[in-house]
């Protein structure tokens, strides 16, 4: 029989004010990669602002379409470095028939999938700390081919599914946590839950849990004064929160009494405050208000008191260790965000301040009571080195003599480089100054060693052990930074043929290397620090990431960066 998880599963916190025995968490949403201030670029900033907020956990989704498997390591390994956990979703749909045969070859062909992500995508510093098997299985929906409206996944290839999933970990030696896929809502007696819980995948295993939490998502959609929540008040919530506290404590039994074990705990992998489609509440933000009582009361009140509902209901339901509010940011239907819309003045999505900090205090946040602590705008400097020196520091000394240079300070770094389109040399680099990371950017002084220098003119120059393995620009020679090191200054000759990099020692993670290729059109990971050089085309690496390596073509123009994750 598997033994309950006890304190060991349940990663409690302990800051004051945070909630009793729950460690909370945020799921991203699928901002990925497009959006404004995307995760493919701002990954840094906003796992900043969730560690700033308390937030042990984020909650990602695999196989959404256009994210790259980069994307999803830089997210993944930018929480790691703010010691937050990662649960990744792998969705689930099930269209097939009920035989047995059906459904091994449905689970079959996830649990294949599954091992895919574990192997290629989320490995080493990027590895996912628990995999989500699947997504609220009971909703129904007709996106199968034939139009049909069914379950997401049918509770007994949903349980199949668990299963399969749990043989995959165990036969492996996975060390990764597995949640079943959240159910939607606490109401056992729904016709998805028997079905479920009577299959042979749980009858034919007695004591043995193929999950390591049950994943909930217990919204609830009852109980509601929607009177009061119309009047404005903050006094509305007492009734749901019973609700779902009793109901997250029958599922919990239901898992006992399913799998033949004791202690089985729940891992609510969306929490919030939603209700039922065509009620009668007048506000937004799933049946708050924008405003509530008193007049003149700062914004999203009611929002953060049906919050802090949630919160006490998880915390006394004693079974629920984990919970990830959803989400981040208002999505497309449900305005559920610790932040609403995008603000093109201030360039910035707006902050619901009472959940914001709602949130903070529940989570036992120590960061920054600033919600925009994070996202402060670092410092672009130009250094033209095409006719001459341009230095902002002179610590590493005359490092390429009787050549031009451009070189950084402390504290910058090399973020870009561009190329004359009149003449095809290099006409200047752009440092620039992190306001979250700059120390990890050291210049020589007395205390650090001193910077190294790669040479070009007549091949690549690497040292001794690359950053990057492999030909990161075939057919051009490349100039090379070690994995402890970022480039800090660049040089071109007298008659402009490019010609050596200043490698300078870092605190960096040196992962997810890339070629950002600028030779013949800009390339540019980001465009935060505008248009820097009109008259050439730019190479130029994105937020928080950094310049490792610069190439040239053999006769002496600049081609590509080689930009790496902090």
């Amino acid at each position: 029989m598997q033994e309950d998880l006890g304190e060991d599963g349940e990663w409690g916190t302990s800051e004051q004010g945070a909630l009793t025995g729950v460690s909370l968490g945020i799921a991203t949403g699928n901002f990925y990669v497009s959006g404004d201030q995307p995760l493919s670029n701002f990954s840094e900033q906003a796992i900043c602002e969730f560690s700033n907020l308390g937030a042990k956990w984020i909650r990602i989704e695999a196989d959404v379409p256009g994210v790259d498997a980069d994307t999803y390591r830089r997210i993944v390994q930018k929480a790691h470095a703010k010691n937050i956990k990662v649960v990744v979703v792998v969705p689930a749909r099930y269209c097939g028939g009920t035989t047995q045969a059906e459904i091994d070859a449905f689970t079959s062909g996830y649990v294949t999938h599954l091992n895919e992500l574990a192997t290629t995508i989320f490995t080493g510093t990027a590895a996912a700390d628990a995999y989500e098997i699947g997504n609220e299985p009971n909703v129904t929906e007709n996106l199968c081919p034939d139009g049909v409206s069914r379950f997401r996944v049918a509770p007994n290839a949903f349980a199949w599914l668990q299963r399969q999933a749990w043989n995959w970990k165990t036969g492996n030696g996975r060390a990764e946590l597995l949640i079943s896929g959240g159910v939607l809502n606490t109401y056992t007696t729904e016709p998805f839950w028997t079905p479920f819980f009577t299959s042979a995948a749980f009858t034919g295993f007695p004591g043995s849990r193929p999950f390591d939490f049950f994943g909930i998502h217990p919204y609830n959609p009852a109980n509601m004064d929607v009177n009061c929540i119309n009047a404005g008040y903050t006094t509305c919530f007492t009734g749901w929160k019973n609700s779902v506290k009793n109901g997250l404590v029958t599922v919990a039994n239901r898992v006992n009494t399913a799998t033949g074990t004791t202690g089985s705990k729940l891992f609510a992998t969306e929490f919030g405050f939603q209700v039922v489609s065509g009620n009668s509440c007048t506000g937004v933000d799933n049946c708050t208000l924008v405003n509530s009582l008193p007049t003149g009361s700062p914004p999203y009140l009611q929002l953060a008191a049906a919050m802090a509902a949630a919160g006490d209901a998880l915390v006394q339901s004693n079974v629920t260790p984990n919970a990830i509010w959803y989400d981040y940011r208002d999505d497309a239907v449900e305005g559920f965000g610790l932040r609403s819309v995008w603000d093109s003045t201030t360039e910035k999505y707006l902050v619901k301040t009472a959940a914001w900090n709602k949130f903070r205090s529940m989570a036992g946040g120590m960061g920054s009571t600033n919600p925009e602590a994070c996202w402060v705008k670092g410092d672009y400097f130009n250094v033209p080195f095409e006719t001459g020196d341009t230095l902002r520091s002179t610590s590493a000394g005359d490092w390429a003599y009787g050549y031009y240079k451009g070189e950084c300070a402390p504290g910058e770094r090399i973020m870009g480089l561009s190329k004359s389109v009149a003449n095809g040399w290099a006409r200047m680099g752009i440092c620039y100054k992190d306001p979250l990371d700059s120390g990890r950017y050291k210049h020589p002084t007395p205390t650090f060693p001193l910077c190294t220098i790669r040479t070009v003119l007549n091949g690549s120059d690497r040292g001794a052990t690359p950053t990057k393995p492999g030909d990161w620009d075939p057919g051009n020679y490349l100039a090379e930074c070690s994995p402890t090191e970022y480039v800090a200054g660049v040089a071109q000759t007298t008659d402009n043929k490019f010609s050596h990099i200043l490698c300078c020692p870092a605190t960096v993670s040196a992962t997810s290397c890339t070629t950002v290729a600028f030779g013949s059109a800009d390339n540019r990971e980001t465009d935060d620090s505008g248009n820097w050089d009109a008259a050439g085309t730019k190479g130029e690496c994105g937020v928080g990431r950094y310049v490792a390596g610069v190439s040239r073509t053999p006769a002496g123009q600049p081609n590509a960066l080689l930009c790496c994750n902090q």
